[in-house]
């Protein structure tokens, strides 16, 4: 019990972490988006996926998106910290989930409908995805 105990808190500091790398990742790409300024990138990518149509969802810049789900992510973990009740998990599942098949789905559209791939959506990608299977993860502890 312990042990577990222990796994679960591991993973939500881990889903913390990278969470509040997420937030960092958002707030400086949705700044490029609402300044329309360029960011600083190891590729081309960003900027045309920046000035791409594909890349704002009903006039919302794609990064806000992301903003809003590391944001409600960060907190949640953080108050997991406190609290032992099932409801938090279930809550960062379901939204890691849904910023899972977010991410597939754009990085799917940056690579065929954008042709380019910018390296910070990427690198969120990856993040999310973590953030996912940890959370899948520590449901599947939670259940034993």
């Amino acid at each position: 019990m312990k042990d577990k105990s222990n796994s679960l808190l591991k993973l939500n500091r881990i889903i913390f972490v990278l969470a509040i790398i997420g937030l960092i990742i958002a707030v400086y790409v949705l700044q490029g988006f609402l300044r329309q300024a360029p960011i600083v990138c190891i590729n081309t990518g960003c900027e045309q996926v920046r000035k791409s149509a594909s890349s704002y969802i009903f006039g919302i810049p794609v990064p806000a998106f992301g903003l809003v789900g590391y944001s409600l992510i960060t907190i949640l973990a953080f108050l997991r910290t406190f609290s032992t009740g099932k409801s938090l998990l279930y809550a960062i599942l379901g939204i890691a989930s849904f910023g899972f098949l977010f991410v597939g789905w754009f990085t799917y559209t940056e690579i065929f409908v954008i042709n380019a791939t910018c390296t910070w959506c990427a690198i969120s990608a990856v993040i999310m995805t973590v953030i996912f299977i940890l959370s899948v993860k520590s449901y599947m502890l939670l259940k034993k």
